[in-house]
């Protein structure tokens, strides 16, 4: 794969994760800081996150975010607003891979 392809496509993993947080969280209604404080990580770490400044979080970062929702990495990485009851179809649409 091309690198423009490859960042392209890391690009859009990182619109729909940061974008998948900020659902849940707001679902929870928790803010910014009382959803780091639950995950363990600073919130200014959730802030770059969910406004796409963050490029490359680590594992550990994203496995602890997806613990305190209770899902997986891969669930939370696959996110789909539409067939989740909780979210009343907000938020990211489908996982198109």
């Amino acid at each position: 794969m091309p690198a423009r392809k490859a960042t392209e496509a890391q690009a859009t993993i990182m619109i729909r994760l940061a974008s998948t947080i900020r659902l849940l969280r707001e679902k929870e209604n928790m803010s910014i800081r009382d959803f780091a404080e639950k995950v363990g990580i600073n919130h200014s770490d959730v802030f770059r996150l969910e406004n796409g400044t963050t490029r490359n979080p680590s594992i550990f970062m994203i496995r602890k975010i997806a613990e305190t929702f209770d899902l997986t990495v891969d669930e939370l990485m696959n996110f789909n607003a539409v067939t989740c009851p909780m979210c009343n179809g907000r938020g990211w649409i489908q996982n198109t891979s």
